[in-house]
């Protein structure tokens, strides 16, 4: 009997508990990633060392006094393509999240199926770029 496997993906969504929900079953549903949600940058980090994540989801906002800087950490610790949700960000944000190769940035409103293109899409990279840790799932 021939069977599969399902290779669920490791998330991380840094996030309110309100976004969060919006998102999370839609998306493990179609790509299979299985997020888990944070509302604190601090705690994402030290997730984000122990799980290494295949992708970050974040909410600008949520890293509040650091800023840039706290996305910079969070990013160095994922070694994940990072797509950031923001409401109202200078330019001299925009460029720094270019500077620090932020995957895909959303302003404001967006529909959750540009968000499933964007998270199958990072994950493809991911997966190019390469991780001795991100071996192929084989089937028995």
């Amino acid at each position: 009997m021939k069977g599969s496997y399902v290779h669920l993906r490791l998330g991380l969504i840094l996030a309110s508990e309100k976004q969060a929900a919006l998102v999370a079953q839609p998306l493990a549903e179609a790509t299979q990633v299985r997020l888990e949600r944070f509302e604190h940058a601090h705690e994402a980090l030290d997730f984000a060392r122990k799980k290494r994540p295949h992708v970050v989801i974040a909410d600008f906002e949520r890293f509040g006094a650091a800023g840039i800087y706290g996305l910079a950490d969070l990013m160095a610790e994922a070694d994940a393509p990072v797509i950031l949700i923001v409401r109202d960000v200078s330019e001299w944000e925009q460029e720094q999240f270019k500077k620090l190769g932020v995957f895909h940035v959303f302003e404001g409103n967006f529909r959750l199926s540009e968000l499933t293109d964007k998270v199958t899409l990072a994950l493809k990279r991911r997966w190019r770029i390469g991780s001795s840790d991100r071996l192929p799932v084989v089937s028995v």
